[in-house]
């Protein structure tokens, strides 16, 4: 599971534009209200980062879920992700 802690790292700081050092904060218990550039519009952008890097497809009811590192753990999890 680290691994996949470290990819969706990665997705964060790639999708959320963090300098090296915010991106070192983000652990498996972050959630959106932990990061100020987690925002709405920056979500989207996570997402699709998150689809790309990893092979996995959202569904549009899923999108909205995916508000803490735990939830999109769970929802790679779920899809065999990692």
């Amino acid at each position: 599971m680290a691994g996949l802690v470290e990819q969706v790292r990665a997705c964060l700081a790639a999708a959320l534009k963090l300098d090296p050092s915010a991106a070192l904060q983000i652990t498996a218990e972050t959630t959106a209200a932990d990061v100020p550039a987690w925002t709405s519009v920056t979500h989207l952008s996570l997402v699709l980062e998150l689809e790309r890097a990893l092979g996995v497809t959202f569904a549009n009811d899923e999108i909205a879920s995916l508000a803490s590192v735990p939830a999109i753990l769970a929802a790679l999890a779920r899809k065999g992700a990692g």
